[in-house]
């Protein structure tokens, strides 16, 4: 029985009911009826109604009989149809308890083919074995009145368990009987299920059992002890003596009953391939039938092997020589060997056979190493390299480092110079630029080979042209976790890497579902130390053995090289072992590096003045014009290269950055440069009249025709200027520099333009036709300036950004004033000759400051001074020469005989007045020059219309 007897109840039947009864009452009363009717009226048609009661009789006893037979039908389908749900209930459940039935007890056929192997040597229930497949109690029980012969056939069926495990105890002994070969074949089914729950230290196989069992010598259990039991297989009366007090487990083979040895608990007969039956057993049924488990001598054979190489690997299987606790690398014969060989053999521990090596080149191309926190993977990843660099040069081999736990572990591996490089916690744009530049390898190690006429690296004469590249990672599965993206890349460098010299030793914590099966494909060096469950040592190495590895013993590891599991204790490697097998490697040219590291945070123009140099001795296209703009980064083309601004090729140039971000620095830069093909350099201020002087004599220098040579015009902090301007100066300012971008090619003038957003001057870049993004504050204000997010970096420094889609650095300037665009002086109101007219929005503090300036001895006359009820008017012959004739507007336009008799040789000074105010007493539409709040400057309109700026006397000081 399976389980507990469940009870299940089978539908009731229906009891049929009673036939109809003719209505023989409900027949005669009409006829009675409509005698009585006759007699009383007289008329014969009363007597028609005595032919309606036959009628409705015979009519009530057919509709009768039709509805019990509809009702019969109805409950005959409801029955049917409760079997069938019973039935499929039934169907169900034994599915269910035949599936939990073989889980328990697995069949010898899923114990080779591997798909029980979580189950090896891990089994809690007892110790039993599987016979065969038949029919066994299923433990339902269906109750109900039936006793029908399909419900007694119902009861039977459901009690019976088909194609069930029929398991028993082998521990009483187990008889089998029959032809000698069917009863070898389904002893060799027993013992491999015996052994597959008994793990070798539990149970021994003390004695081969004779011909055709040469096997079981392979089987870790051969041989074992002494162990708390024993198996024994014997054909004939007497088994073979025991190896401990323990009862053995006996499995005997005869070809009669009267053959095998007193005591057996469980005897079988085998009559062929598909049939055998019990003849006795505690547990199941005289004669009960069943399908036979037989298994090859091939598959036990196979079977055999794969155990005892599970037992080895996790050391059942004990050795004449054990494994070390520790070793240092020093004590390792193999190290300190030089190799001009094409592989990469290094000797990385000791073994039960001895040195242990593995070589990337035969064994790989690439290597998977797992191992939880404290096995010592670091550890392992260290000797590795420091083996592979004891013996081969850097014209061999070099190492790539990438480590997402800070780079501690390989910080002392940077000494060697194999290593070219060390990657430690990447950001995005970092990974990015990192596997850029891996690609970028590839391509260079393609080109190579091709260039040298060979297939793959091992063809390439002499070997030193090309070094083959070691790519280490430590904790992959955290770069994974951060950068999902990357797992295709490290896929293509795996596909492609053999044949260009390119290896990749992967190393992770959780190697089950990270590594995937891709990767895995080409990765057929594993090496596995201790790890936290089965799932990710099988993984790695394909069995569980390194999930059972001591916990205490840091660097014991299982190596799968292609040649079966072996253990190894890994070499332990201090500092003082690298710097030694530094100092031993001869000295040669510095090696190719194919990852750079990241642009310096500080670059001069003195450093792109050598970057430039040094492009030229390397015999790299160079441009030679233009000004230095900064050190570009090409990780596509592993190199950093010298950007240049060429105003005639890239036209005019708008530098964006957020505050802080050195845009100042690269006006100043290009200042600084020179002028490499432009005849003058001009630096504006950003100020709010010097950038409006600049930008209205630039456009009055075009519209006479340009000055005949090439200028530079920097403005800088553009769009704070144009906070502070008037809306109509606003308005004017677009106009000056539309034109001014638009048609200054024409006549030798480019712009370039710093600005900190392009939100307030939103045609800007279009007029541009090159563009510097510096750091900016945010990645919306980064994406709303044009910029690639991939490119969006907060951390830059001072100077970073991007130029034409790369990377770039800017040069600090240095030390040196910046060429400021030559302006025109302002003259004092003071040394103005001749008659003023002062329009002021406050002529009482204008006259009291020109009448208490030093040197003040005009005449100053306040023609809004109030009478009463009336303005003052004063006439044109009034005026002394050298009068200061001060008002406001309002007062001008009540004196405007005076203005108008005066203007024609007097200067007009318009001092705090608005725009309209200028136009209504200047009666002229043009735009006066922008002032600067707070410096004391006016308007000054001269008699032969000149337009421009005086300064105002200061105002003296309260003591």
């Amino acid at each position: 029985m399976i389980h507990p007897a469940e009870q299940l109840t089978l539908p009731n039947r229906a009891a049929a009911p009673p036939p109809a009864r003719f209505p023989l009452v409900a027949g005669v009363a009409p006829l009675a009826a409509a005698g009585v009717i006759w007699a009383i009226t007289g008329s014969a048609f009363s007597l028609v109604f005595a032919a309606l009661g036959p009628v409705i009789a015979v009519a009530s006893t057919v509709d009768a009989r039709r509805t019990r037979r509809t009702g019969l039908r109805a409950e005959a389908r409801a029955y049917a149809a409760a079997v069938e749900a019973l039935r499929a209930d039934v169907a169900a459940r034994h599915e269910t308890l035949r599936q939990s039935a073989w889980a328990r007890s697995p069949a010898v056929g899923t114990i080779l083919g591997g798909a029980d192997d979580a189950g090896r040597w891990h089994r809690a229930h007892g110790p039993t074995v599987v016979l065969g497949s038949g029919e066994v109690d299923s433990g339902l029980r269906v109750n109900g009145p039936g006793d029908t012969a399909e419900e007694r056939e119902l009861r039977r069926w459901a009690a019976t368990l088909s194609d069930a495990p029929l398991a028993v105890d082998p521990r009483g002994g187990i008889g089998i009987v029959g032809p000698l070969p069917l009863v070898r074949a389904f002893a060799r089914g027993l013992l491999v299920q015996v052994c597959f729950a008994h793990p070798p230290d539990r149970c021994a196989l003390p004695a081969e059992p004779g011909a055709g069992w040469e096997w079981t010598a392979v089987l870790p259990h051969a041989g074992a002890g002494p162990p708390a039991q024993t198996v024994v297989v014997t054909e004939g009366r007497v088994p073979a003596s025991p190896a401990s007090g323990a009862d053995p487990l006996v499995i005997a083979l005869a070809e009669t009953a009267g053959e095998l040895p007193p005591g057996c608990a469980t005897i079988v007969r085998v009559h062929g391939p598909l049939r055998a039956e019990i003849i006795a057993s505690a547990a199941h049924a005289r004669a009960t039938r069943f399908r036979p488990e037989l298994v090859s001598t091939e598959d036990a054979a196979r079977f055999a092997a794969s155990l005892r190489e599970a037992a080895v690997a996790i050391g059942l299987v004990r050795h004449a020589r054990p494994l070390p606790r520790s070793v240092a690398l020093g004590e390792l014969h193999g190290q300190g060997t030089a190799s001009a060989g094409r592989g990469l053999e290094a000797v990385i521990g000791v073994g039960e056979d001895g040195e242990v090596s593995l070589d990337l080149v035969a064994a790989g191309p690439h290597a998977v190493v797992g191992g939880t926190t404290g096995s010592g993977k670091s550890e392992l990843l260290v000797t590795w390299v420091a083996a592979m660099a004891a013996r081969y040069s850097p014209e061999q081999v070099t190492f790539l480092l990438v480590d997402f736990k800070g780079g501690a572990a390989f910080g002392p591996l940077r000494a060697l110079p194999h290593c070219v490089g060390l990657i430690t916690d990447l950001d995005a744009a970092e990974a990015e630029r990192a596997l850029r530049s891996l690609t970028a390898e590839l391509r260079y190690r393609e080109e190579a080979i091709r260039s040298a006429g060979a297939r793959d690296i091992g063809e390439i004469v002499p070997a030193a042209a090309l070094p083959r590249l070691v790519i280490v990672v430590d904790e992959f599965a955290t770069m994974l976790d951060a950068f999902p993206g990357l797992h295709a890349r490290f896929v293509d460098i795996a596909a492609r890497g053999r044949s260009l010299g390119v290896h990749l030793i992967l190393c992770t914590q959780r190697p089950a579902g990270v590594v995937r099966d891709a990767l895995l494909a080409n990765c057929s060096l594993r090496v596995s130390l201790r790890v936290n469950n089965r799932a990710d040592s099988i993984a790695v190495i394909g069995t569980d053995g390194a999930a059972r590895l001591a916990q205490d013993q840091p660097g014991r590891c299982l190596v799968d090289a292609g040649a079966g599991i072996r253990p190894c204790q890994v070499a332990t490697t201090l500092p003082g072992d690298i710097s030694a097998i530094a100092e031993l490697t001869p000295a040669g040219t510095p090696s190719r590096r194919p990852w750079l590291d990241p642009l310096p945070a500080r670059v001069t123009l003195r450093d792109l003045r050598a970057a430039v140099a040094a492009e030229r001795d390397a015999g790299r296209e160079a441009d030679r014009e233009g000004y230095l703009l900064g050190l570009l980064d090409e990780p596509d083309r592993q190199r950093y290269r010298v950007a240049r601004y060429l105003p005639e090729r890239d036209g005019n140039l708008l530098v964006i950055g957020g505050a802080g971000s050195g845009k100042s620095s690269v006006l100043d830069a290009l200042a600084a440069n020179g002028s490499p093909g432009f005849e003058r350099v001009e630096f504006v201020a950003p100020d709010v009249e010097a950038a409006w002087d600049a930008l209205a004599k630039a456009h009055g220098e075009l519209a006479a025709g340009g000055t005949g040579e090439a200028r530079l015009l920097l403005l800088d902090d553009l769009d704070s200027l144009w906070a502070r301007w008037e809306p109509e100066y606003q308005m004017k300012t677009a106009e000056l520099l539309a034109g001014l971008l638009r048609d200054g090619r024409a006549y030798g003038l480019r712009l370039v333009i710093a600005v900190q957003r392009v939100a307030v001057l939103q045609g800007l870049p279009g007029l541009c036709q090159a563009t510097l993004l510096l750091r900016m504050p945010s990645r919306l204000d980064h994406l709303a300036a044009g910029g690639d997010g991939a490119l969006f970096d907060p951390s830059l420094a001072p100077g970073g950004g991007s130029w034409q889609g790369l990377r770039i650095q800017t040069p600090h300037p240095g030390p040196g004033a910046r060429p400021l665009a030559a302006g025109t002086p302002t003259p004092s109101i003071l040394d103005c000759a001749g008659t003023l007219l002062v329009v002021s929005a406050a002529p009482g503090r204008a006259a009291g400051m020109l009448r208490a300036a030093p040197g003040g001895r005009r005449t100053v006359v306040e023609i809004s001074a109030p009478t009463p009820g009336r303005l003052a008017r004063i006439e044109p012959g009034d005026a002394a020469p050298g009068t200061v004739f001060v008002g406001d507007a309002e007062s001008w336009q009540a004196q405007w005989a005076l203005m108008a008799a005066l203007r024609a040789h007097a200067v007009i000074v318009f001092d705090g007045c608005s725009v309209g105010d200028f136009r209504m007493i200047s009666r002229r539409r043009e735009l006066p020059p922008a002032l600067a709040p707070g410096r004391g400057h006016a308007w000054m309109l001269c008699p032969d219309g000149t337009l421009g700026r005086v300064s105002l006397p200061v105002a003296p000081r309260l003591e």
